[in-house]
């Protein structure tokens, strides 16, 4: 790769992470509802299949760009790298909103947040 695309790629990534944003946002409101996972408020609103879809969603608005970039360059070097951007802003986006691997909160039990 030379210093061009490696520079398109790093802003690719850059665009990737800013865009992820929105649905980043959108899995901590899914995760407890707007009044958040004290229960304050309107209360606690868990809902887990709308956590792990936001949360998917995050890591693929994250490296649409630069998988975009792989195709048309056809790179399987950073067709691995969008993939591997996908992954890991989808579990760091869930470690800092606080969900474990089934979308529930990790500050709840697991019965609770099903029943909710």
């Amino acid at each position: 790769m030379n210093r061009v695309s490696g520079r398109v790629a790093t802003a690719l990534v850059v665009l990737g992470v800013v865009l992820a944003i929105a649905p980043a946002f959108m899995s901590t409101i899914a995760i407890c509802g707007v009044s958040g996972c004290s229960g304050g408020g309107f209360g606690r609103a868990t809902d887990p299949d709308a956590t792990l879809v936001m949360l998917g969603l995050t890591g693929l608005v994250a490296a649409l760009p630069l998988a975009v970039y792989a195709l048309v360059r056809r790179s399987g070097g950073l067709a691995v790298g969008a993939l591997a951007l996908a992954v890991v802003t989808t579990f760091v986006t869930g470690v800092v909103i606080g969900s474990d691997l089934r979308g529930c909160p990790r500050s709840i039990d697991r019965a609770t947040c099903f029943e909710e």
